[in-house]
């Protein structure tokens, strides 16, 4: 944003609308908007351009204050220059790949940017208005008239916005104004939840829903093993994160988390390797009738009373494959 540095550089045309000294026309009246004190437009070869009371000098922050609501003011007023309000929605993910998740509970959601236009949401805007219904007196009130609802535009020069205020439950746009870049900023840019001078209040977003797996998962640490048997009947294990798995592959039925409990693992593998080698050609001790656990490779053989690697099978005596 272009810096300007220059103090007093906005004031009251005689139509009522806060003007840059940039755009002043000659022979035209000023007021300054803090004291309503007469203004002229100094615009010097010397010093940076700028308007200056005729007589008294008000304070700069009441000059500020002033000018910052006047600001919002007219540029809500100005159809070319939409006032967007950018706020965070969570989105959650319901699609199907997430109930493989092993505890389908966890939810996976994601904010993103969520624009609103003010001038569509509020139907009107009004500057210090005493609000009947709150009790309270606003820079800049919000509202509809086919309906209840409000917002406050409040500007900080000195003082925040008060508890009670924020306590209401009233949504409020807190804007901090330090200087002129800060009017500029009221009459040119996005509010967003991100910048530093906003501060907000009392808004909720809707959460929204969708039915397929976000691009920015959130469970790139949950990690699924998929196993596959090879030419020669070995078994082999491919771990990725559930992020990178595509539904199809998470949905198959040699693909679980590495966290599943020992138990279901391993009945889980014996199934497996039935079903990948239905006629029995590879020896493995996972079909085998003294077979009782799996441990990343290796397992406990009941005949020989000893844990032995699975591909044993080939040249044990005590071979047998289990039928059931």
């Amino acid at each position: 944003m272009e810096v300007y540095t220059a103090q007093y550089a906005y004031a009251i045309n005689c139509a009522g609308v806060l003007t840059h000294i940039s755009n002043v026309v000659k022979h035209e009246s000023y007021t300054c908007p803090g004291c309503n004190g007469e203004m002229f437009a100094a615009k010097g070869s010397v010093n940076i351009h700028h308007f200056r009371h005729n007589h008294a000098t008000c304070s700069y922050e009441t000059y500020l204050h002033s000018a910052a609501k006047n600001a919002f003011y007219s540029r809500y007023h100005e159809t070319r220059n939409p006032i967007a309000l950018v706020l965070e929605r969570p989105i959650s993910c319901e699609s199907k790949k997430k109930h493989f998740m092993p505890d389908p509970s966890i939810r996976c959601v994601n904010l993103v940017d969520a624009k609103y236009n003010l001038q569509e949401l509020f139907s009107q805007a009004t500057l210090e208005q005493f609000d009947k219904r709150n009790g309270f007196t606003p820079d800049v009130m919000l509202s509809n008239l086919d309906n209840d609802h409000q917002c406050y535009i409040e500007i900080c020069v000195t003082h925040k916005c008060t508890e009670e205020k924020i306590a209401s439950g009233i949504p409020i746009i807190e804007i901090t104004v330090k200087d002129e870049n800060d009017i500029k900023y009221i009459m040119s840019h996005d509010f967003s939840f991100t910048d530093s001078n906003i501060s907000l209040y009392n808004f909720r977003v809707k959460e929204k829903s969708i039915q397929r797996c976000h691009k920015n998962c959130h469970f790139s640490t949950l990690l699924f093993e998929t196993w596959s048997l090879s030419s020669s009947g070995r078994l082999n294990k491919v771990v990725k994160s559930f992020a990178h798995l595509t539904e199809e592959e998470v949905s198959k039925s040699n693909c679980w988390s590495v966290d599943l409990d020992k138990f279901t693992k391993t009945r889980k593998l014996v199934n497996l390797v039935k079903v990948m080698d239905p006629r029995n050609e590879f020896h493995n001790c996972l079909k085998c009738i003294n077979f009782s656990e799996w441990n990343d490779g290796k397992v406990m053989c009941s005949e020989k009373r000893t844990v032995v690697l699975y591909t044993d099978a080939k040249t044990c005596k005590y071979y047998e494959v289990d039928e059931l």
